[in-house]
């Protein structure tokens, strides 16, 4: 009897951390489909339409320098890049990280230094926005592509990856932050912070801004796997601010369900990047918490 008693308890626990976690179709079923309508969509799959929204409810967003949106305008925007420094090359409907160049200091040979040492020449700009604004980045028929300025990573950021631009990913329902990561890049994942390709996920207490674990492909580390720069421990600055920005930018668009990717500008501040309708779910594991009890925690469930 004490065995079966045993088991049963086993069995309890099992399942009630199964119904914790939140999989795809419950993602959908519960909390994407009943709170993002597909009209709403575009404000969060265009990054410009989003920016335009944040800007007019006052959410700080990175300074947009220009906009290509036809092939007619990729020369004027080239010739308004010359001897720009640090920018930053987005298609408008990219995903994934997908199709964005970061530009460094202008040459004097009139190029553009990169990440790795490699030139960007102007010709090669005139293909990649040509190539944006032909959907190659999107799988659509036609895209706009923008130029933002790069944002300078606060110093706690700098320090965790040197080569690429760490992010804050906070997944809100109804305006309400639910859970928290920093997102961090590798050599692995080619300088992008998508957990997905080879990124690093760091789990951010929402109470105090504090980091307390981190997962890199699935497995717990303690530091940066390539850099060696400790994890776990660390005060993320200014984050009743990051809260507050999420909640701003959340609350701007029609958009119930939202995973809101917030910088750390080294002078600005918080700035939000970009928004998703449909957010990954990899944060359960980095945080070893599934949503179902983040939400519960966060009152929204």
């Amino acid at each position: 009897m004490r065995l079966l008693s045993e088991a049963r308890a086993r069995l309890r626990g099992f399942l009630d951390r199964r119904g914790r976690m939140v999989g795809i179709n419950r993602r959908n079923l519960t909390l994407v489909y009943p709170n993002n309508a597909r009209r709403d969509y575009p404000l969060a799959d265009d990054k410009l339409l989003a920016k335009e929204r944040f800007a007019a409810a006052g959410v700080p967003v990175p300074e947009t320098l220009a906009v290509c949106d036809g092939l007619y305008a990729v020369p004027g925007t080239v010739e308004g890049l010359l001897g720009r420094s640090n920018f930053v090359v987005k298609p408008g409907n990219g995903a994934g990280g997908v199709g964005i160049i970061v530009v460094g200091e202008w040459r004097e040979d009139g190029s553009w230094s990169r990440a790795g040492g490699s030139a960007l020449t102007t010709t090669g700009l005139q293909r990649h926005l040509a190539d944006i604004v032909f959907g190659v980045h999107s799988n659509q028929l036609e895209d706009r592509a923008f130029v933002e300025r790069r944002v300078v990573p606060h110093p706690l950021f700098a320090g965790l990856w040197a080569d690429g631009l760490c992010d804050v990913r906070i997944v809100t329902l109804r305006a309400v932050p639910v859970m928290s990561m920093i997102r961090v890049p590798t050599a692995q994942s080619g300088g992008r912070a998508n957990l997905h390709q080879g990124g690093l996920g760091i789990a951010v207490d929402l109470a105090t801004g504090r980091t307390f674990r981190a997962v890199h492909r699935g497995v717990s580390v303690a530091r940066h796997p390539e850099s060696g720069a400790p994890l776990l421990g660390l005060e993320l600055p200014g984050w009743p601010e990051v809260l507050e920005v999420a909640r701003r930018a959340s609350a701007a668009v029609p958009l119930g369900y939202l995973g809101v990717d917030v910088v750390i500008d080294r002078e600005r501040g918080p700035l939000v990047l970009e928004i998703n309708a449909r957010p990954g779910l990899e944060i359960q594991n980095v945080n070893g918490v599934g949503l179902g009890e983040a939400m519960a925690r966060a009152g929204v469930a």
